[in-house]
């Protein structure tokens, strides 16, 4: 209770602080308001699905929802498992799962109007953003990809924004099967989606030996510029940006709350790490929610308005 409070203190003086500032339309950005209702148009484009290029090489994946999956998978496939029994005999069959995995791949907007007029829109809502809210600039670079694995630098400070049409999930796993004798049968399946997902941004929580924990952000957020309804993909500037922004409180009292915690059970800690982000969710709601009448006033002119 003590950290909860003490966090929603620093909060509701971030959000009066927020609130004062949107208050004030002066200064840098009353300036001739910019139209980007082309970029709506694009947006409503049919989506591409390539080519796919990697994003990352593949990361050991511990989502247990993956490997109920891939078992489901397996348990449907009756000429699969007649396969395997036939070439290990009929004795008892064992499994086993040897190797869980996933990556990212992406589409690139390889349409230069496109890829330009979205990343200019980028740069444009980020700063307007920070303008408002006084927030320092969390970016090192915001930039559209085109390359396959892109170089992250882990040193200096500041996050890279990519800039991509598409993004896809790709998940690897291979099972042995084997008999009471010790052969052994390897399978090995793959699995990709679109993600949906039009950003994100990625604190990772590690629980060392001693019960301490250590929070290690991305270096990098992702965003794709297609989306069924355009105002998602339009918001994902702000909304991402704040939440680069808020992360760091959000991290204090999540740290704050598991220290007060006796039992440190993974359960406990996806708790505690839910309800948290679930604040951090609202204050970027509430801001986008502030916001969003002079950030589309300022970018979209009426008729576009009126589409999303």
């Amino acid at each position: 209770m003590k950290a909860s409070m003490y966090f929603m203190k620093d909060v509701m003086a971030t959000i009066s602080l927020f609130i004062i500032i949107m208050a004030n339309t002066g200064g840098a950005f009353a300036d001739e308001p910019k139209d980007f209702s082309r970029l709506v148009e694009f947006i409503e484009l049919e989506d591409r699905i390539e080519p796919l290029f990697p994003f990352n090489d593949y990361e050991l994946d511990s989502d247990e929802s993956s490997h109920r999956e891939y078992l489901e998978y397996i348990n449907n496939q009756p000429n699969l498992l007649l396969n395997i029994q036939s070439r290990l005999g009929n004795d008892k069959l064992h499994w086993k799962l040897d190797n869980l995995s996933h990556r990212l791949l992406f589409v690139p907007e390889n349409r230069k109007k496109y890829a330009t007029l979205y990343e200019t829109y980028c740069h444009d809502v980020i700063d307007y953003i920070l303008d408002k809210t006084r927030l320092d600039n969390p970016y090192r670079t915001v930039q559209t990809l085109f390359e396959e694995k892109p170089g992250i630098s882990d040193d200096g400070e500041g996050i890279t924004a990519f800039l991509v049409h598409n993004i896809v999930e790709e998940s690897s796993a291979s099972y042995i099967f084997s008999n009471q004798k010790g052969k052994k049968v390897k399978i090995e399946l793959n699995s990709r989606a679109f993600s949906g997902t039009v950003g994100s941004y990625t604190t990772n929580i590690y629980i060392r030996d001693n019960e301490q924990f250590e929070f290690k952000r991305n270096k990098y957020t992702i965003w794709q510029n297609s989306a069924k309804n355009p105002y998602t993909a339009l918001m994902v500037p702000a909304e991402e940006t704040l939440h680069i922004a808020l992360r760091g409180y959000t991290e204090t009292a999540i740290k704050a709350s598991l220290e007060e915690t006796s039992q440190k059970t993974l359960a406990v800690v996806e708790g505690v790490v839910d309800d948290w982000m679930s604040v951090e969710e609202a204050i970027v709601g509430g801001l986008v929610y502030s916001l969003l009448p002079s950030l589309v006033d300022k970018y979209l002119d009426n008729k576009t308005q009126r589409l999303i």
